[in-house]
């Protein structure tokens, strides 16, 4: 996908249509209407009027664009009805930003819980986060919101009493609604909600697709895709909603008592979905709920100090003293605890085959109750269909005593969680003769870091952005690095080298063809397939002559044990001092001096890039293996290969290393979910 050229207007491209040509449009809507596509509804308290007066619905919170976390799906719908988790008072005076407005596919859902139900064309930017499932009551999330003129009719509804509230509602047409925009032929397959959008704004993992955007790189991915996929329909994003001087609606402007009452709606609607759950799910993420969740709802009403108490965490009194007084929303906060706990139970099945429950009590070393070794049969054969149990039949693997089981539970605890980065990607326009002659890789000019890549497809994208070299169209090299402690992970988008790398750390390389672009692969959220592709991948490249990487005779095989920093630094800003002050104490593997820079360059400045003698001709086999590999069928499975991944396909050099391929930990990868464990310890910080 090209996400390049941002628009820069503020305003919407639509804008820019006047007289006679807007005259022409309008002659192409057919009179009926009848334009095939999607379209989506939402439920809200705000009649069409006070909607109107703001421009549409907009997304909720000031300033929500300067606000990475705003644009994760994830975090929004997790935040409760309306955000209220961020809500201390109960009246929708909530610290809550976010990018999205919610809506539904679902005409019936739209229309659950009284007010006013509009109708609203799909577009692009209306996003449906289908990992590992879609969200309940087909929920999509309108990245930037919904202008007004996207409305193409509304209706009055029942209360949440009314048996069917969708029953002979009097549909009432949108007059601002704009025709020749969402009814044209030539949009028809245009309006869409969209299932394939960047995995960063489903959970707010930044990463190697963020290539390059270190400063607010989830904004400028939200802009990115809207310019390429809905800018025809929308405009540029953020979305412009006519006069910006008029406020966004809020509960200081509209009523806080609907707003109470709206909310309350919500909750008690989610509520009962939870009590209606099958047994079997509930169990999975909340044990023994069911009665639980029955007694918060006496005579239809809510029981606020009930709720207060399923918050309170897991292990501690669950009574409500004289002293801790409920909040008014402590139920929608329960909701919202609820939505995560839920939601995450989906990801670890997903990921892992293993519920929520149990990756919490594994997590949290609570071993009791738990039979490991079945689990471990059973999280094998999630991710591998092709398994065979011990004695052929999973359901007969047994305790045999409490010693063993913890052993098994231990063992099974360090196969789910992440483990240390252990090799990361580097691109470069020096080819290898010229890398190993300056010594490695040093920062440009006066910087002291540079970024590298989780994925081999972010660096391969990247290496064959360089010029091409000599004859045969190959450009810029990708090196496997072997990571060490002056490399920081942790909350980057991308892997930040400080100070640089040793060509002793390479443990191989891979030419990359001019402007090579990884092949699409729409099958990669199906777990079971693409670990089966991934293992035929592994036995095709164990043969030493399909190698993918080129070996460095020269690795120093002392670092096999070595990992990247563990924990946050944040180099932006920091005195120079302060950074040889951390490179003082993390770069002895890298034979740090105290100065930088960490070697002396091969030429005295690097701006003048692959200057100097022509590089010799490469075998046109190993040419011929590169594109083979690269272009062919596994090329995409290749895009998603982190370092560790990598480190099993090199012949010879780190064999023993297996923990990057445990089938949790690969169906997590290939999953783009490294950041699922970090979450699910979040969602844990509340009992249940």
């Amino acid at each position: 996908m090209h996400w390049f050229g941002i628009l820069l207007s503020a305003a919407p491209l639509w804008l820019s249509v006047s007289g006679a040509d807007e005259a022409a449009i309008v002659d192409e809507v057919p009179t009926s209407h009848d334009i095939a596509g999607e379209f989506v509804y939402r439920r809200d308290y705000r009649a069409p009027e006070v909607i109107k007066q703001a421009g549409g619905f907009k997304p909720q919170g000031t300033d929500w664009e300067l606000d990475e976390d705003a644009f994760s799906i994830d975090h929004h719908y997790r935040a409760g009805p309306q955000g209220c988790e961020l809500d201390d008072g109960g009246d929708g005076s909530s610290s809550f930003r976010t990018a999205y407005v919610s809506a539904s596919r679902e005409l019936t859902t739209g229309a659950g819980y009284g007010g006013w139900l509009y109708e609203i064309r799909a577009t692009p930017n209306i996003l449906d986060d289908q990992w590992p499932e879609s969200y309940p009551d087909g929920k999509v999330f309108a990245l930037g919101g919904i202008p007004w003129r996207q409305v193409k009719r509304y209706a009055r509804i029942g209360s949440g009493n009314a048996a069917n509230p969708i029953d002979g509602i009097d549909w009432m047409p949108n007059p601002h609604y704009e025709v020749w925009l969402f009814e044209r032929l030539k949009y028809e397959t245009r309006y869409r909600v969209s299932t394939e959008f960047p995995r960063a704004l489903s959970m707010g993992e930044v990463g190697d697709e963020q290539d390059g955007l270190l400063h607010r790189p989830m904004f400028l991915t939200a802009q990115r895709f809207v310019e390429d996929e809905a800018s025809d329909l929308v405009g540029s994003f953020p979305l412009y909603y006519g006069d910006d001087r008029t406020p966004e609606p809020s509960p200081s402007d509209t009523s806080k008592k609907q707003f109470v009452e709206d909310q309350a709606f919500e909750v008690r609607y989610e509520l009962e979905q939870f009590i209606s759950t099958t047994d079997a799910e509930l169990r999975d993420f909340l044990p023994d709920g069911r009665e639980m969740l029955r007694r918060l709802l006496p005579d239809g009403k809510m029981d606020q100090g009930g709720c207060a108490a399923l918050l309170k965490p897991r292990g501690t009194d669950m009574k409500i003293g004289a002293q801790e007084q409920p909040s008014s929303n402590s139920c929608c906060k329960l909701v919202a605890s609820l939505r995560e706990k839920s939601r995450r139970d989906k990801q670890s099945k997903r990921a892992f085959g293993l519920s929520f429950d149990e990756v919490q009590r594994l997590l949290t070393g609570q071993f009791d109750n738990l039979n490991c070794a079945f689990l471990i049969e059973q999280i094998k054969r999630h991710s591998d269909p092709d398994h065979v149990p011990i004695g052929g039949n999973a359901e007969e693997v047994y305790i045999i005593d409490e010693d063993v089981n913890r052993r098994d539970c231990e063992q099974l605890r360090q196969m789910i969680l992440p483990q240390p980065t252990r090799a990361i990607f580097h691109a470069d326009s020096m080819w290898p003769d010229e890398a190993k002659k300056q010594g490695g890789f040093i920062p440009y000019g006066t910087s002291p870091a540079f970024s590298a890549y989780h994925t081999f497809g972010a660096a391969a994208r990247r290496a064959g952005a360089f010029a091409a070299k000599g004859t045969q169209g190959l450009a810029g090299v990708v090196y496997l690095v072997r990571a060490t402690s002056n490399i920081l992970v942790v909350n980057t988008s991308v892997p930040i080298v400080v100070a640089g790398l040793r060509w002793k750390q390479v443990i191989g390389w891979v030419h990359i063809p001019h402007n090579y672009r990884a092949p699409k692969d729409v099958g990669t959220r199906d777990v079971r397939a693409t670990t089966r592709r991934f293992k035929t991948l592994l036995k095709e490249l164990s043969d030493k002559k399909t190698t993918l990487f080129e070996r460095n005779p020269d690795y120093d095989h002392s670092l096999n044990n070595s990992t990247a920093y563990g924990e946050y630094v944040n180099l932006e800003g920091m005195p120079i001092d302060d950074v040889k002050a951390f490179m003082n104490a993390t770069g002895k593997d890298v034979g740090w001096g105290g100065d930088f820079p960490l070697f002396p360059p091969l030429e005295p400045d690097r701006i003048g890039e692959g200057a100097g003698v022509p590089p010799a001709r490469q075998d046109e086999g190993v040419v011929g293996r590169i594109g083979s590999f690269l272009f062919g069928s596994i090329g995409a499975l290749l895009a998603m290969m982190t370092g560790t991944i990598a480190l099993m396909m090199v012949p010879g050099v780190v064999v023993v290393e297996v923990l990057g391929v445990e089938p949790a930990m690969a169906a997590a990868i290939n999953e783009g979910r490294i950041g699922l464990i970090q979450l699910m310890r979040t969602a844990m910080g509340v009992m249940m």
